[in-house]
């Protein structure tokens, strides 16, 4: 440290900084630290594909429709479920694991909680294993149900990162989703994700006395037409609570307002007063 006209200089590897930029790099290394924690956790723990990974960070629930849709144009009586995807991970004081058999379980729940609340709006819903009047074969079903989810990943890796741009028809499925079984009697195709992170007990403890990472989930909700495959809608929901144990306490109320708000289904959002 070197005096010099009233003030010191902080000599750092060979240069000089006075006090004020000496603290504001400080700061910037902060931020900067703080930056790369909250990018590895998201990788880390939210997805184990980079390209799906979300942070549920400060997020809040949002539906981006196309118009069609919210106005009445396209108006939507039958879906049919695709298979549901569910992923959690639990955090201990180690590190990370995998939980497959919690996983497929909450992505049942997940799915029953979306198909429960689309036939509250007046919905019907049939599940895209069923053959129906169709006479194909379950593997049959199953290799097409297998090429929309590959199609369906590949785009929502994309539709994710820029969502608004489905209110210009930006992505499609492709007419492949007409050989489901399900489409000729659907208006849409309806696909439920969810990803989850859980705490052990003792990695929770740590988080209330030190900081860390923090139990949160995540329900996107994709909505395509049954027949072309265009995406009309993508719901995304960011609850809080115990969204393991209660998946529809969790997400349920918050589904049902942005299913109302697009006029989803054949119950109306409710009209506003007049002088409102």
């Amino acid at each position: 440290m070197i005096a010099c006209a009233g003030f010191c200089l902080i000599e750092i590897r060979g240069g000089t900084l006075s006090p004020a930029a000496f603290l504001l790099k400080g700061v910037t290394l902060m931020k900067l630290g703080r930056r790369m924690f909250l990018a590895v956790t998201t990788a880390i723990f939210v997805s184990v594909s980079a390209s799906t990974a979300f942070a549920s960070v400060l997020q809040t629930n949002s539906s981006y429709a196309q118009h069609k849709v919210s106005s009445g144009k396209f108006p939507i009586h039958s879906a049919c479920m695709m298979p549901p995807q569910g992923h959690l991970i639990k955090i201990g004081v180690t590190g990370a694991e995998q939980m497959p058999q919690e996983s497929n379980t909450w992505a049942e729940a997940l799915e029953a909680v979306v198909a429960d609340h689309l036939k509250a709006r007046g919905i019907s819903v049939t599940s895209a294993t069923n053959p129906l009047s169709s006479g194909a074969s379950g593997d049959e079903i199953n290799g097409v149900i297998s090429q929309v989810q590959q199609k369906f990943k590949t785009v929502s890796a994309l539709m994710y990162k820029k969502p608004k741009a489905i209110a210009k028809s930006a992505y499609t499925l492709g007419d492949q989703v007409g050989m489901l079984p399900c489409s000729e009697n659907s208006d849409i195709l309806v696909f439920v994700q969810g990803r989850g992170q859980v705490l052990t007990g003792a990695r929770g403890a740590m988080t209330s006395t030190f900081g860390g990472p923090a139990e949160f989930a995540d329900l996107f909700v994709t909505l395509a037409d049954a027949k072309t495959g265009e995406i009309l809608d993508l719901i995304q929901l960011y609850p809080d609570g115990d969204f393991f144990s209660h998946p529809d306490i969790c997400f349920g109320p918050d589904l049902d307002i942005e299913l109302a708000s697009k006029n989803i289904g054949s119950i109306p959002r409710k009209a506003k007063k007049s002088g409102q």
